[in-house]
C-alpha cells in the first residue's frame, strides 16, 4: 500500500528515523504490536479480552480476530496516510483535570478544541487550534491545573479530524469486519464489540471522536478482568491504567512489553 519498506524504516539509525511521522509511525506501531501479541502467544500468554487506544484499536481488532490481516493494515494505512495531510495544524495539551471539569475551560472553544481523550478520572487530553489550546493552557496554568503539551504532528479527534472521515470511509467501503474471537472492548463506544462495529463508519468515529478509554476500562474491570499487559514500544498508558484501578478499589496488575531504551 505505501509504497515505502517498514523494514527499512524500522531499521534506520535515530538520525535517518521517520518515525516521528503520522504516516510511518502508525504502521510501525501496528506491525510492533502485532508481532508481540504472536510472541506473547508463542510463550503461552493468550489475551482473555483485549482493549486499544486510538490508533491501538486497529491492532486491537486484529488481535481479536475481527479484522483480517490485509483489512487492518489498509485501516492503519490508510488512516495515518490522511491524518499525515494534516501536520502542523493542531496540537494537542495532556491536562490533569476529569472530561467534566474541563468543560468551563472550553467555552467559547467548542468549535475549536475537543476531549480528544478521556483516559481516566484525571487525565485528558485536549486536541484542536494550537491558539486555542495556548489560551486554555494559560487559564489553567494559572489556576494551578497541571497541563502539558504533547509532541504530535497534528490534533488527532479533533475538528481538525473531519475533512478526513468521507475519503476515509469510502476507501474502507470494502473491508469485512468478522465476529470477535475474544472480548473486544471499544474505546469509541466504551463497550464490548457489537455486530456491524469495526466497518468503514466506525473507524471515522475512531479517528473523529473523544477516546473513551477510562470508561471502556470501568466496563473492563466491571467484568473481572485485573491483569493488563501493555503491547507496545513503550508503556504509555500505564499512569491512566493505574489511576483507573485506583478509581474502581481494585489493587490489580500492569505489565509492558517493552520500554523506550532498555532491552
Amino acid at each position: 500500500y505505501t509504497g515505502w519498506s517498514l523494514l527499512e524504516e524500522l531499521g534506520a539509525d535515530e538520525g535517518a528515523s521517520r518515525l516521528d511521522q503520522t504516516e510511518v509511525a502508525q504502521p510501525a506501531i501496528f506491525a510492533l504490536q502485532m508481532g508481540l501479541d504472536a510472541l506473547w502467544r508463542s510463550w503461552g500468554i493468550v489475551p482473555a479480552a483485549v482493549i486499544g487506544h486510538s490508533v491501538g484499536e486497529v491492532s486491537a481488532a486484529y488481535a481479536a480476530g475481527v479484522l483480517s490481516l490485509d483489512d487492518a493494515v489498509r485501516v492503519s494505512w490508510l488512516r495515518s496516510k490522511l491524518q499525515a495531510t494534516t501536520a502542523g495544524t493542531g496540537g494537542m495539551l495532556a491536562v490533569g483535570l476529569g472530561a467534566a471539569d474541563i468543560l468551563p475551560y472550553l467555552d467559547g472553544y467548542h468549535d475549536l478544541v475537543s476531549v480528544g481523550a478521556d483516559n481516566a478520572p484525571r487525565t485528558i487530553t485536549l486536541a484542536g487550534d494550537e491558539a486555542a489550546l495556548d489560551a486554555i493552557a494559560e487559564k489553567l496554568t494559572a489556576d494551578g491545573i497541571f497541563n502539558r503539551r504533547l509532541q504530535v504532528e497534528t490534533a488527532y479527534h479533533s475538528p481538525i479530524m473531519d475533512p478526513l472521515l468521507e475519503p476515509l470511509e469510502r476507501g474502507l467501503a470494502g473491508i469485512t469486519p468478522r465476529p470477535a474471537e475474544l472480548p473486544l472492548y471499544s474505546t469509541v463506544t466504551s463497550y464490548p464489540v457489537a455486530e456491524g462495529d469495526y466497518g468503514a463508519a466506525y473507524w471515522c468515529r475512531n479517528v473523529r471522536d473523544s477516546v473513551r478509554f477510562y470508561e471502556a476500562v470501568q466496563e473492563i474491570v466491571n467484568d473481572g478482568f485485573d491483569c493488563f499487559l501493555e503491547v507496545g514500544p513503550h508503556p504509555v498508558l500505564s499512569s491512566a491504567l493505574r489511576e483507573c484501578l485506583l478509581d474502581a478499589n481494585v489493587e490489580g496488575v500492569l505489565a509492558a512489553s517493552l520500554r523506550r531504551e532498555q532491552p
